[in-house]
């Protein structure tokens, strides 16, 4: 009888804490006032605290124990809170257009969560990429759009779940051969930067459908993109590769939409 009742109990808590799809969290309320949420802290599965002048985040959202979702973007956020790792259920974290936040000790925190698979720092004011980054492996979804980054860092070759990856709107010069590591990627944007060559790597990428290259100073692109067979939609505008090298290309790839 007691093992039954334990079983029935732990049986109770898994029901509550299981993880949601996206479609499944997109059914659930969307919670954007802190006191509506804390009079409901387990049915607490997405909180929208966006642009609402945080200095800080609320240690009392450390009381949603099934939270999957969080969006703190447009704040004035610095720090991740001590025990914000015990936010186990969380999957998907927006702190984008936080201008102040320390990067390092805020992907510090968000390597402790078990269940991150997306992540979104676009406008953060970014000058660099910590190494940290590679301890974040069950990232599927990396935003780092509109921040100063000058590189990409030797860390992001760990990030091998990587789906999507948006690195556009920075200071990138050079893309490293590691990138051909990412061999989950699906969706490379390294638009509005300074790149002026790719690596023979890039032909690694073999399940990529979306490859964005708009606006750099790009004037030859490597044989080895013949590889991406998967390769949807390609977009190389505003770059300085020559016309007959662009009707080229479209031979190679007569499936794929190009941009010129």
């Amino acid at each position: 009888m007691i093992f039954f009742m334990t079983f029935a109990v732990d049986a109770a808590v898994f029901a509550q804490n299981f993880l949601l799809s996206p479609s499944e969290l997109s059914c659930k309320k969307i919670y954007s006032d802190l006191d509506d949420a804390l009079a409901h802290p387990d049915d607490v599965y997405v909180l929208c605290l966006s642009y609402c002048d945080l200095m800080e985040v609320p240690k009392e959202i450390l009381n949603f124990k099934n939270l999957q979702r969080l969006s703190l973007d447009g704040n004035f956020i610095e720090y991740l809170p001590e025990g914000f790792e015990k936010l186990k259920m969380l999957q998907h974290v927006d702190l984008s257009d936080n201008p102040r936040l320390y990067s390092r000790q805020v992907i510090k925190k968000l390597a402790m969560l078990p269940n991150l698979t997306s992540l979104s720092l676009s406008g953060c004011r970014i000058t660099k990429l910590p190494e940290e980054i590679n301890l974040l492996r069950k990232l599927q979804v990396l935003n780092l759009q509109s921040n100063y980054i000058p590189e990409i860092p030797y860390a992001v070759q760990s990030l091998r779940q990587l789906k999507i990856l948006n690195l556009s709107l920075n200071r990138i010069m050079v893309v490293p051969p590691e990138i051909g590591n990412l061999r989950s990627l699906k969706v490379l944007d390294l638009s509005e930067n300074r790149i002026q060559r790719l690596p023979k790597e890039i032909g690694n990428l073999w399940y990529l459908e979306e490859l964005s290259l708009a606006d750099n100073r790009i004037e030859i692109l490597p044989f080895y993109l013949i590889k991406l067979k998967r390769l949807k939609k390609l977009d190389l505008q505003r770059n300085r590769i020559p016309k007959t090298e662009l009707d080229h290309i479209q031979v190679i790839f007569p499936r794929t939409k190009i941009l010129f």
